[in-house]
């Protein structure tokens, strides 16, 4: 228990997380810090503490063993929960669909320790997290988004490394709201003396505290190291480093005790890592594993080697590494050729990479010979099993030792390639670009353009400008050497080729070429070269003027589908069907087609596909104003693209929140931290940034908007049809129309009048949606000023959401053209009026849309007013107060708005912000801008002075 020490704070941490979980309601405890500061003897506190709840524990961890077998902390965790056992040899499979392997065994792991826990709990430790492979991260931080209502505890300890994967997903891990991070920091001198002094042994060494402290930076393993002996009788620190070698000396001079054999078979173990199986040792040192057992318990004795709840291994890594770095270098050689001839004669295929990992130590010719193929094998092995980081890893050893061993030619292109497609799937962009394009000049110079198809077709789903022209070149090159006759592999290359243009987006070059690429698919007889070919047309033409065409290539994908090898084959068609529902305003259509991508994603156990119903449904309910729906339904759905681990996912689920922000003008919605993130890591992707203009607006930064959008006023004239051509232009629109920029806005209602009629879906599948595009479009002509179009556009938006049921869009074309009348007329309360013939034109500004029968400008802002209230859009709400307010002033309310006033007095009659929200049917959030914003008008700081304002105002 030395580490244990100064611990308090985090001991009370994890027995508040433990009795947590023994009342059902599971956690993740996060304990990091560097080697030797006490992570694990914080873990065994917590497997102590569990025990004495009675709750079961299971232990896991991972090895500094580049070899060792994927999922591995998860796989020692299941030789306690027998349910976890079979569910974790299903990661090898190597003919299932990736997402099914990743997400069906992480959903089946979490189920299996649900069970495992019963109604007493259970405490999982997984210790060493910052050797563990990416999959085992990955199994963790689904894991942890799913124990919160079970009675499950994780504990799990890592080394500070922002390198690893576990350091990587540590801000994702830690974002749960079960989450705990544990940093461990160096003890002080106080805490120092406290342990030393527990002790007979040690407390001699109280004095020099703080000088201990200050050698160690407060490292309970080094101090434990430096005060194993009796203190020097000087007194002093500095006589005791002198006397050895620094701090390796002190940590392998129980080893320089051993007899040479027992060093030789110590050092041999130090080097095979955490693997210390005395038969295996014993097949490395060429001894029996007699003479091999009572070394072990030599080095036992001596303080270097323990018996743990890992089983045999040594006391602490740092005293497995100052063995290795005392060992000879040729000494170090032989030993690791021999561990890794011991691996290999085991004929376990688990073994195959951390023989190679031996291999590749060795350095010896013979040794780059047998690490060039193992090294292959375990990354094949690796990739099979999700592993990507790992297989990259591998692929490159491999790769090292071919070069050494002086491959060329059609062996070196097809290594580049596998090391390519390794690096792009563990989303080393740059690395596998690169490793593409040395593929594609060997295969050329070697005479293999099948190869250098097979390279230039690694880069898929790209997501930047620059890749793309890279891929598109590669392409290119391939395509001019592939025969004519090879028409499937022609079409791959075309339709990346096509899909690259389309992002570029510089011309209009990507239909000619995906066209050609969906002729030369079906020429091929290949359903599935058709299929993709399909995808890559039907992602060129997402936009709404090709409507015709995509419902086509729609139909037959779902044809192509129902025999398509995987799962994105089987969903495509009926995700675009969804799209073109959303278009047409058929909202039958639309239900039964989310029921179709319900049950393919059932069908084929797509994470994917269940995340695409949930984005559709969330899209859906936002747009008919279940705004409560709409978040459940995203949340639902970022809890999978988390497990997932898919980044555009994630943030199409935050788009969704960002939008109903904007939508229901509440500044208050937009989730914690969102903005900065946006703004700090945004892609230069236009409809984003465009995005970002208009939250900035909502949040009451104007002028930084205008910065944001500055760089995208040219846009408009220079964007050609193709994905996101839609909403990149009208999101650019609106936030001109937000900042007041009437020139951009009038550019983008130009190029988006003549699609003014459909519903604002485009076939890209955007997480939101504006009902009718007549609001959207109108919305643009009030902020040019064209009032008469705006308000054709307004009322035909009425009709059109009405029919679709958007309440929202209802509610707010009715409160914009109210505005329009208003101001056309000049008047207060007059009544103006537009027609069904409105001209949808810019430039008309004739009184072509009015009729004596349209509804009054009052009429217009009463119902939309009453209409914004129910769904609670306090933004829009204010709007239309506002503009009643000016038909008919109410000299009570002074500058407060209707419902401003109607919050502060119940203030003034001692409501709290939940008694208000639930009187007035809003969100408390909403409660709490309203009550800001009649502060702010009214020069108040305290609830207090609002009140008494009130008060006054009432008697005046």
């Amino acid at each position: 228990m030395v580490a244990i020490v100064g611990r308090s704070e985090q001991l009370a941490v994890i027995d508040g997380a433990l009795a947590a979980a023994a009342a059902g309601r599971g956690g993740l405890v996060l304990v990091t810090g560097e080697s030797g500061i006490g992570k694990t003897s914080l873990a065994d506190a917590a497997r102590q503490r569990a025990a004495a709840l009675g709750l079961q524990a299971a232990h896991g961890y991972a090895v500094d063993d580049p070899g060792a077998p994927v999922l591995w902390p998860w796989r020692r965790v299941g030789t306690r929960i027998p349910e976890l056992e079979e569910v974790l040899g299903a990661v090898t499979v190597p003919d299932l669909d990736d997402d099914v392997v990743r997400f069906g065994v992480s959903e089946a792991v979490a189920d299996g320790l649900r069970r495992a826990a019963g109604a007493a709990g259970l405490l999982i430790l997984l210790e060493d997290l910052h050797w563990a492979d990416s999959l085992s991260v990955a199994l963790l931080r689904h894991v942890a988004l799913d124990i919160a209502a079970s009675p499950v505890l994780v504990v799990a300890t890592a080394r500070d490394d922002p390198s690893t994967p576990f350091g990587r997903t540590l801000p994702d891990l830690l974002r749960g709201s079960a989450a705990e991070s544990l940093p461990l920091r160096g003890l002080s001198p106080g805490e120092v003396v406290q342990w030393l002094a527990s002790d007979e042994a040690t407390a001699a060494w109280c004095p020099l505290a703080d000088e201990l402290v200050a050698r160690t930076d407060g490292n309970p393993f080094y101090i434990r190291v430096l005060t194993s002996e009796a203190p020097p009788p000087s007194g002093s620190l500095h006589d005791v480093l002198a006397e050895r070698s620094g701090m390796r000396g002190l940590l392998v001079a129980p080893l320089l005790r051993l007899t040479d054999e027992a060093r030789h078979t110590i050092a041999t173990a130090a080097l095979m890592s955490e693997r210390l199986s005395p038969t295996l040792l014993a097949a490395a040192t060429g001894r029996t594993v007699p003479v091999v057992s009572d070394h072990i318990a030599a080095a036992t004795r001596a303080g270097l080697l323990e018996h743990g709840v890992t089983g045999l291994s040594f006391v602490h890594a740092l005293v497995r590494d100052a063995v290795v770095a005392h060992t000879d270098p040729q000494e170090r050689s032989s030993a690791e050729a021999a561990i890794a001839a011991a691996m290999e004669g085991t004929g376990d295929t688990l073994l195959v990479g951390a023989a190679a990992a031996h291999w590749d130590r060795a350095g010896t010719p013979e040794a780059s010979v047998r690490c060039r193929e193992g090294a292959r094998t375990a990354a094949a092995q690796a990739a099979a099993a999700r592993a990507h980081e790992e297989a990259v890893a591998f692929a490159r050893m491999s790769l090292r030792h071919a070069r050494r061993l002086g491959a060329e030619g059609a062996d070196l292109a097809e290594r580049l390639v596998e090391l390519a497609r390794y690096e792009w799937l563990a989303n080393l962009v740059p690395d596998g670009v690169a490793s593409c394009v040395e593929a594609v000049d060997v295969a050329e110079a070697a005479g293999r353009p099948d190869l250098m198809a097979r390279a230039a077709l690694v880069p898929q789903g790209i997501g930047s400008v620059e890749t793309a022209q890279v891929a598109g070149r590669l392409c290119r090159r391939a395509l001019a050497l592939i025969p004519e006759d090879q028409l499937a592999e022609r079409s791959g290359l075309m339709c990346l080729m096509a899909v690259a243009a389309a992002d570029e987006a510089v011309d209009e070059s990507a239909g000619p070429l995906s066209a050609s690429a969906l002729d030369l698919a079906r020429r091929s007889g290949s359903a599935q070269a058709e299929l993709e070919a399909i995808a890559a047309r039907h992602y060129v033409l997402s936009y709404p003027q090709a409507i015709e065409e995509r419902t086509v290539l729609a139909d037959r994908a779902v044809e192509l589908g129902r025999t398509s090898t995987t799962a994105m084959g089987g969903l495509w068609g009926h995700l675009w069907q969804c799209e073109i529902a959303l278009q047409q305003g058929d909202l039958g259509s639309l239900n039964r087609s989310i029921e179709e991508v319900d049950r393919v994603a059932a069908q084929r156990s797509s994470p994917v596909g269940r995340w695409h119903t949930h984005r559709l449904r969330a899209a859906q309910a936002a747009v008919t104003g279940a705004f409560d729906e709409a978040r459940r339904e995203s949340d639902a759905g970022l809890q999978i693209a988390e497990r997932v681990g898919d980044i555009s996912m994630v943030g199409m689920c935050h788009a969704l929140s960002i939008q109903l922000a904007i939508l229901r003008g509440d500044p208050g919605d937009v989730p914690e931290g969102a903005l900065p993130l946006m703004e700090r890591g945004a892609p230069p992707i236009p409809l984003l940034h465009a995005s970002i203009a208009q939250t900035l607006v909502l949040v009451g930064q104007p002028e930084r908007a205008v910065a944001v959008l500055e760089p995208l006023r040219d846009l408009p004239g220079r964007l050609p049809l193709g994905p996101r051509w839609m909403g990149t232009i009208g999101q650019v629109g609106l936030a001109g129309a937000a900042v007041g920029d009437a020139e951009l806005a009038g550019r983008c209602h130009a190029l988006l009048a003549p699609i003014a009629h459909w519903g604002s879906a485009d076939g890209g599948g955007s997480p939101f949606t504006y009902g009718s595009n007549e609001y959207l479009v109108g919305t643009l002509a009030l902020a040019v000023g064209d009032l008469d179009v705006a308000a054709g556009h307004f009322r035909r938006a009425v009709d059109a959401d009405l029919r679709l049921g958007a309440r929202p869009f209802v509610a707010l074309s009715r409160l914009r053209w109210a505005q329009c009348l208003s101001r056309s007329t000049g008047s207060t309360g007059s009544t103006g009026s537009t027609g069904a013939t409105g001209s949808t034109s810019p430039t008309n500004t004739t009184d072509a849309a009015r009729t004596p029968s349209s509804p009054s400008v009052r009429a217009l802002a009463e119902s939309a007013a009453e209409e914004l209230r129910v769904l609670d859009m306090p933004g829009p709400l204010d709007e239309a107060r506002r503009l009643l307010a000016d038909l008919a002033p109410d000299s009570e309310a002074g500058p407060l708005t209707a419902r401003e006033l109607e919050v502060a007095r119940l203030v003034a009659d001692a409501c709290t912000n939940q008694q208000i929200a639930e009187r007035l049917v809003l969100s408390v959030r909403t409660v709490e801008s309203h009550v800001r914003s009649a502060l702010a008008k009214l020069g108040f700081s305290t609830r207090t002075e609002l009140a008494l304002w009130v008060r006054h105002h009432s008697r005046g």
